[in-house]
């Protein structure tokens, strides 16, 4: 998007608020973000602003629903907000571990994938990853929670370990 914008953290949460985001909603935003930002300070590729709004909006869709479109519709609020798309694109792309156009169709979410591809999607993703509602969860317990969930051969649960192999080898290569 052209002329768009990438909201500082406070503008982010202007806008959550203009859309009556619930305050728990806005608290694991926060948390999230607070993932995020660790996650900027060990890898210093990644946007930092891109990551810090996508992470902040990432849940914005909520306001309308907390099924799993909850991400679509997030993409049509920061849309008629004229948000950046790489922003927009981490609201879309953050459900689960990544979501695959024939399980999309599944869940009736509108044609395609929904699979990070941007460093900040995926650090946004595994961030969620990492909450339980306001509650940061270790890579264990989440784990925990994905097997039982989805099953130990679930394309979540391989999201997950593809998602944690990613981030710990960017770390590692930005320690040499």
């Amino acid at each position: 998007m052209e002329n768009s914008s990438i909201p500082t953290k406070n503008q982010c949460m202007y806008i959550l608020k203009k859309y009556k985001t619930p305050n728990t909603v806005i608290q694991h935003c926060l948390t999230v973000t607070s993932i995020v930002e660790e996650f900027c300070l060990k890898i210093p590729q990644v946007n930092r602003k891109i990551a810090i709004a996508g992470a902040m909006l990432h849940d914005i869709g909520r306001t309308i629903t907390h099924s799993i479109s909850h991400a679509v519709n997030g993409v049509e609020i920061l849309e008629k907000e004229n948000i950046d798309s790489r922003i927009i694109a981490i609201v879309r792309n953050h459900i689960g571990t990544g979501i695959v156009k024939e399980e999309a169709k599944k869940l009736g979410l509108p044609p395609g994938d929904y699979i990070p591809e941007t460093l900040e999607e995926e650090i946004v993703s595994y961030s969620d990853n990492l909450t339980s509602g306001n509650d940061r969860c270790s890579f264990e317990e989440k784990l925990d929670h994905f097997v039982q969930k989805f099953g130990k051969e679930s394309h979540v649960v391989q999201g997950f370990f593809r998602q944690k192999k990613l981030l710990d080898s960017l770390i590692k290569l930005n320690k040499l």
